[in-house]
């Protein structure tokens, strides 16, 4: 016997025309449905490629940033230190008697912190012509040390140079406490601080 079921069934007389025609009808929306339903799963799928496609994007281009700003920021510190260091002020006078010297009491993080400077550096410090920078020591695995810095006396252009990027390095920066010039307008030099005729040097490039 040739044909399809359906026309097999039809030619022996066990379903009626009718009823062929209503079965064909629903194989073919059934078929439509089906072609339906893999286009939008095939639909879906691609959307949710693209999605992940673009998040991994994005993921990517935040850590390059992140990246970008780290090494940023260590080349500025590195630049500080160098400025700190090529612009630091000796302490204490070596030719001065040793009762001459003085603690200069400072926080640093909430902590206090003391330092031994010369009886002038003390004026210098307290009048707001000389500032006190650090330099972080090198983290390790002891909590401790990961708080411990380098002091340093540097003039007061350097550090207000240093602030416009790293406050955090200035540990103390008086404001300038003399009267008489805290009164006076001009742009006369003071003729106490060894440090008016002082120019930080351009080394940071900002």
């Amino acid at each position: 016997m040739k044909g399809s079921l359906q026309d097999q069934l039809l030619g022996a007389g066990l379903i009626k025309k009718q009823q062929a025609n209503n079965i064909q009808t629903a194989k073919k929306k059934a078929k439509k449905k089906s072609q339906a339903t893999n286009t939008e799963l095939k639909n879906e799928a691609a959307e949710l490629a693209e999605k992940a496609r673009l998040e991994e994007q994005q993921k990517s281009q935040a850590l390059n940033e992140q990246r970008k700003q780290e090494a940023q920021q260590k080349e500025v510190q590195a630049q500080i230190r160098q400025m700190i260091k090529n612009n630091s002020i000796q302490k204490l006078d070596k030719k001065a008697a040793e009762d001459s010297e003085l603690t200069y009491n400072f926080t640093d993080n909430n902590k206090i912190k003391t330092m031994l400077v010369s009886a002038e550096n003390h004026t210098l410090i307290s009048r707001g012509i000389i500032a006190i920078a650090k330099i972080a020591k090198t983290a390790n695995s002891d909590a401790s040390d990961q708080e411990q810095a380098d002091y340093f006396l540097i003039p007061a252009q350097a550090a207000r140079k240093i602030i416009e990027r790293d406050n955090e390095s200035i540990v103390l920066l008086n404001d300038y406490a003399s009267k008489d010039k805290a009164n006076d307008q001009d742009t006369t030099k003071d003729e106490d601080d060894p440090y008016a005729d002082f120019e930080v040097p351009d080394d940071l490039m900002w």
